[in-house]
Order: structure tokens, then sequence, then C-alpha cells
């Protein structure tokens, strides 16, 4: 699955082709979207019923689905069950970066209340990691900008209106941030100052730590985040 996620294919494809034995050319669209429910579903502790729901297969199905996968994955089955276990002896999980999350229901006699501390952790360590990185970038983004363009604002300084006059702000070079969405980060920038500011945030996000899997940030450009093009950096 490595060799997988660094080769730059799509991911789910390859995996699809690798769980079938088939070349991924020979995968079509609707066996990657299984791939990609069923990843999602064993790593965040979906059941043989909820995932047969969701692809609208027979619950024995979608439980010989998860089954083989786990089989043809083997590290899957050790991170969940590992994170679990430690989760259990520690009372806690831990995301990369070092924040805890105390989830007294993983010792529960309750069987329900258990397996629902249960997805916790897994869903914790995943998504609590992917947020340490994602905040992590930020930061390290906001430092390059404000090395490469110390006038820059802030804040937006739009021009607007002033008792019905309009203000205008004089135009400073650079580039501020507007939002995170998930693992999505949108900035404003001058059109001069583009390049320099896709480059930045490009090689911030893909460096914010060094895991087994590189990561890898697709830049998007437009003059409204309803009007983006894919930019190649």
């Amino acid at each position: 699955m490595l060799t997988v996620l660094n080769g730059g294919v799509d991911v789910f494809r390859c995996i699809a082709a690798e769980w079938k034995n088939i070349t991924p050319d020979a995968v079509k669209d609707g066996l990657r979207q299984q791939a990609k429910q069923i990843c999602y579903g064993i790593i965040y502790g979906m059941g043989a019923k909820s995932l047969g729901e969701q692809m609208g297969v027979d619950e024995n199905d979608a439980a010989c689905y998860i089954e083989s996968f786990k089989a043809r994955y083997t590290g899957i089955q050790s991170f969940l069950r590992d994170t679990v276990k430690s989760c259990v002896k520690k009372g806690y999980v831990q995301t990369l970066l070092g924040r805890r999350r105390y989830l007294p229901g993983i010792t529960n006699g309750n069987t329900y209340a258990r397996a629902h501390a249960e997805r916790q952790a897994v869903n914790t360590t995943v998504q609590g990691s992917a947020a340490d990185i994602v905040k992590l970038a930020t930061v390290n983004i906001q430092q390059r900008l404000q090395e490469t363009f110390p006038t820059a604002p802030l804040s937006h300084q739009h021009p607007h209106s002033d008792r019905g006059r309009s203000r205008t702000w004089p135009r400073v070079r650079g580039a501020y941030f507007i939002l995170q969405l998930h693992d999505e980060l949108i900035y404003e920038t001058t059109e001069e100052d583009l390049i320099r500011v896709a480059q930045i945030v490009k090689r911030e996000m893909e460096s914010a730590v060094k895991l087994y899997v590189k990561l890898r940030a697709k830049v998007r450009v437009g003059p409204s985040w309803g009007d983006l093009q894919d930019m190649e950096i």
C-alpha cells in the first residue's frame, strides 16, 4: 500500500486492482468506488451491515469484502488492533504531534459503548493527526509569507464604502489567509505574487511533517473560490 500511495497514481484504483489481482486499467468506476468505501469503512470501524447499506450490497457480501481487504492489507488490521489495545492500556489516544484524547468508554462493559469508543480511538488518531499536519502547515506558511512579504496585511483590506463614498486602499503585495476547509487552505493574493505564493503554500504543505507516505498538495487558482483551475507548480 505504501508503494501505491507514493506512486502518484489513482490510489483507490490501484488498491482495487491489487485487491482483485487485476490491472488498474481493468478497474471500472464501480469497483473503484467500492474500494474507496471499504478503505474508509474499515479504518473508521464501520461494520458489515452499515457498509453493506452504503454500498447497496448484502451484509454477508460486505463482510466478505471487508475480510478479503484486510487479508490483502494486513497492516491495516494490525494498526486498528494496536491503536485500540494501546488506548485500553493508557486510557487515551495520541495524535501525531502529541495531542491526547481520553476515552473512558474504551473499557466499558457495554458492548455498544465500548465499540463506539474503539471507533473514536481510531478516528481521533487518524483525523486528529491530519488536523495536526494542516495546522502546522498553516503556521509555517504564515511565517514564510511574512518573511517574503513583510508589508503584507494579516487580513484583507478591501476597498469599502464610507457614507456612500468609496475609499481605496493602497495595493499591497503578498497574500493573506482566508479559510481552512478540512485539508484545504485558501489564500488571497495579487496576480503578480501568484506564483511565489503558490510555491510557498505547496512547499510548506508537503513538508510540514515527514512520513512514510509523501504528502502531496494540489494547487488551484482563480478569481474566486467558485472558479478555480488546476495549477502546475
